[in-house]
């Protein structure tokens, strides 16, 4: 009788409704957050388009392999150079790409982005120091800029918003260097022969 009297106590039953509020609560946010969102896939290669006979275009894909679409897309190309001109650290400067905002990128749709292009020179979104950006304007190749230093790195970092709940997410691709270049054409997020 008094275990009865316990379970239909007001104080127990609002205990209980809060808890299961609070782990019902976190479990949807959870899986919102965690599992159902969009999530980029990056290519393990730089492709090398030729473009004509001496000039060529160098290409990085992306997809949304996540669930939900990706809107206000912005995708920034970082470029570090190491010890360059006696320096002991690295520097890193961004680049535009023909990428840079994108509206939308809904589930299972691949992004190209134009990381380098021999025919236009390159836009900073924030530049090198004078020494270094001397020596870029002379680079008409993506492999002329990894021969500055012995150690250069691309990377790409895509930024949006999920379309469901309004998140911004940041996604960082592996860091490419000059042995990640081939030429080709992408399929997929894979470089083939052309």
């Amino acid at each position: 009788m008094k275990e009865e009297f316990f379970l239909h106590d007001p104080v127990f039953t609002h205990a209980l409704s809060l808890l299961l509020g609070v782990i019902s609560s976190y479990a949807v946010w959870w899986f919102l957050n965690h599992k159902w969102l969009p999530v980029v896939s990056f290519g393990e290669e730089i492709c090398r388009y030729s473009v004509g006979k001496k000039q060529a275009l160098y290409v990085c894909a992306f997809e949304n392999s996540g669930r939900r679409d990706m809107v206000d897309v912005e995708v920034i190309t970082r470029i570090g150079v190491k010890k360059f001109a006696n320096s002991e650290s690295w520097i890193y400067f961004s680049v535009k790409s023909n990428a840079s905002q994108v509206p939308v990128i809904e589930p299972g749709r691949r992004a190209l982005v134009r990381i380098f292009d021999e025919r236009q020179p390159p836009a900073y979104i924030d530049e090198p120091p004078p020494t270094l950006r001397a020596k870029l304007d002379s680079c008409k190749t993506l492999e002329d800029i990894f021969m500055l230093s012995a150690a250069v790195e691309v990377s790409l970092h895509v930024f949006g918003f999920d379309s469901f709940s309004g998140v911004r997410h940041h996604f960082a691709s592996p860091t490419y260097s000059q042995n990640d270049i081939r030429s080709g054409r992408l399929r997929g997020l894979v470089v083939v022969k052309a």
